[in-house]
């Protein structure tokens, strides 16, 4: 919690647990025992492994255990139901989330591989995300994208209306 600067009434609401709950694991209080289901939720919450959590012990970003994968069924809608299509891309994202853009993270989720059917792996996401990161970049610069398109042509009128008087 310290190292992702959350605290423990976050921790909580990300959770589904109280903070009372939250609190009493972080005294020790609730004893050794962590169930499997409050260690992935605590996990996947934090952006940590099962392992590492629970054990202290194994990779600490092994974001396969943190995340609900299942393949799609027909008619399913993968993100009302909470899981990710591509496991792929939610590494990506979770990987990518603290460093670029929310707009980008926003267009990452939405975006499509040319074979919806199959995941195209990481660092297919990490390189769609790079190109989404230098569009908006684009984007935020182009004055007629950006809005500063029109206070420069507003700017312009009322300097100019200055000179007609």
């Amino acid at each position: 919690m310290d190292a992702r600067g959350l605290s423990g009434g976050e921790l909580a609401r990300r959770t589904g647990f109280t903070a009372q709950y939250i609190n009493s694991m972080r005294s020790k209080e609730r004893g050794a025992r962590l169930p499997l289901e409050t260690a992935r939720r605590i996990a996947h919450a934090l952006g940590v492994s099962v392992e590492w959590l629970t054990r202290g012990s194994g990779p600490r970003e092994r974001l396969s255990d943190v995340y609900a994968i299942a393949p799609p069924t027909p008619g399913d809608d993968a993100a009302a139901s909470g899981l990710e299509r591509y496991p792929s891309r939610a590494e990506a994202v979770a990987l990518l989330a603290t460093t670029v853009e929310p707009e980008v993270i926003s267009a990452l989720r939405a975006a499509l591989p040319e074979d919806p059917s199959a995941d195209p792996g990481r660092e297919f996401w990490i390189a769609h995300a790079r190109d989404l990161a230098r569009d908006l970049r684009r984007i935020k610069t182009d004055p007629d994208l950006s809005g500063t398109a029109d206070a420069h042509a507003g700017a312009r009128l009322r300097s100019g209306s200055k000179k007609a008087r």
